[in-house]
């Protein structure tokens, strides 16, 4: 109860049994699991943070062809309803799909009003391309008790959305922002009417980041089973925040129980602490699910799109980071020598990692530094042409390193070989 006197928390996080237990024949399994795709919301939802810049029109032409060489197949590309200059801008993003060929459905968001719905329907055909229409509302007590709404409104906004775009011919997609704290009850109501209009997408939001896993698990389950029980098909997207830290392992279990997509962002940019991480979540898909993406073209993806956006890939940052395959400890530079030395590439970049560096375009780094021991100069000896035995040489380096607060560079290491010191 809130100091209003109002019920409206509520967390799927805290469901009941008869809520969360019953499967549905979609269980967890390692990693990310299930077929389902990953849909960027780059564009859209990522830049919707004061820390990031929005790329010229021109530049997030460059975005498309680096999401479909990375082998994303659909994208949120914007808000058309938000102004002429956005209408505009979309426009040219879905002209420049349809004309170059490019292998990505693309989505626009909206409100379910019918203007802008009706932007995103006539944006569709000015570019003469089939259009997906996100269309988002409320649903949470907490929502519609700050909006002053309630459950009538929002099952005729969804009706309404749902008659526009069947006269526009956009495919639309009812996004219910906040499921994650809306009450079994509403979402009853409101799945009701997603059955009688023919809703067939729908995507359940973590927006504000709230979810626990069980939580996400419990409302994908329970609203699986709320459709099975009324003959209904739908095919169920997921899109999460990252405000507790959960954003990534959220999206997996997603996938995991079956949705269809779900959502994310590069380097996981967004309002306050961000979106999911759409790299992250290709990278456990693809090596969890043998999902056929790219990795190096997403690595070009990322090293292109930061930039742009005014963010920088922090070093750790998993998959991309500059010191992600870089190690300079003994017992791991043993491993990786030992590796090495029996001719397995595979063998030498799973020794001491989780992310094949070579899936990637890079490879596994030994450092030399104040922490190293022999097995990190014979490495670098070894993978640099020299003889790995020649203990002076090993000794001279280490001696080298010790007095050094930073790692020893190629050239410095080299001039210890060429001049003894």
């Amino acid at each position: 109860m809130s100091e209003t006197g109002q019920d409206v928390w509520y967390s799927w996080n805290d469901a009941s049994t008869e809520h969360a237990a019953e499967h549905d024949g979609h269980e967890e399994h390692g990693g990310a699991g299930g077929t389902g795709l990953v849909f960027d919301e780059t564009l859209r939802d990522g830049l919707q943070a004061p820390h990031v810049r929005n790329p010229t029109p021109e530049q997030k032409l460059g975005f498309l062809e680096h999401m479909v060489r990375s082998g994303i197949r659909c994208a949120d590309l914007g808000f058309p309803g938000s102004d002429p200059a956005a209408a505009e801008e979309c426009t040219a993003l879905a002209r420049h799909i349809a004309t170059a060929g490019l292998d990505l459905v693309p989505g626009f968001a909206g409100r379910t009003h019918p203007a802008d719905i009706g932007a995103i329907c006539e944006m569709g055909q000015r570019a003469g391309i089939g259009v997906e229409a996100y269309a988002f509302i409320g649903v949470s007590p907490i929502r519609q008790y700050v909006e002053d709404w309630d459950p009538g409104l929002i099952e005729r906004a969804i009706r309404t959305a749902a008659a526009e775009c069947a006269r526009g011919g956009a495919e639309f997609v009812l996004v219910l922002e906040d499921t994650v704290r809306c009450t079994p009850q509403v979402l009853a109501g409101v799945y009701d009417v997603a059955v009688e209009t023919g809703v067939r997408r729908l995507t359940l939001c973590d927006t504000v980041g709230a979810a626990v896993p069980r939580g996400t698990a419990a409302l994908i389950r329970w609203t699986r089973r709320y459709f099975a029980e009324r003959g209904h098909t739908v095919d169920l997207e997921w899109h999460g925040h990252n405000d507790r830290g959960l954003a990534l392992v959220n999206s997996l279990v997603a996938l995991s129980l079956g949705c269809a997509r779900v959502h994310g962002t590069v380097l996981g940019v967004g309002e306050r602490a961000g979106n999911a991480s759409l790299d992250q979540i290709i990278v456990n898909h693809r090596l969890n699910d043998g999902h056929p993406y790219d990795l190096r073209a997403l690595r070009g993806y990322v090293e292109h799109a930061a930039p742009l956006l005014g963010v920088e890939i922090p070093r750790n940052y998993p998959g991309m980071g500059r010191d992600v395959f870089k190690t300079s400890a003994g017992v791991h530079a043993s491993a990786i020598l030992k590796a090495h030395r029996k001719g397995d590439e595979a063998l030498k970049d799973g020794v001491y990692a989780g992310v094949p560096a070579r899936l990637l375009g890079r490879e596994q780094e030994v450092l030399v530094d104040a922490a190293s021991g022999a097995s990190s100069v014979k490495y670098w000896l070894t993978t640099h042409g020299y003889p790995a035995e020649d203990s002076d040489v090993v000794k001279r380096v280490l001696e080298l390193a010790k007095t050094r607060r930073t790692p020893l560079t190629d050239e410095e290491i080299g001039r210890v070989i060429a001049t003894g010191h």
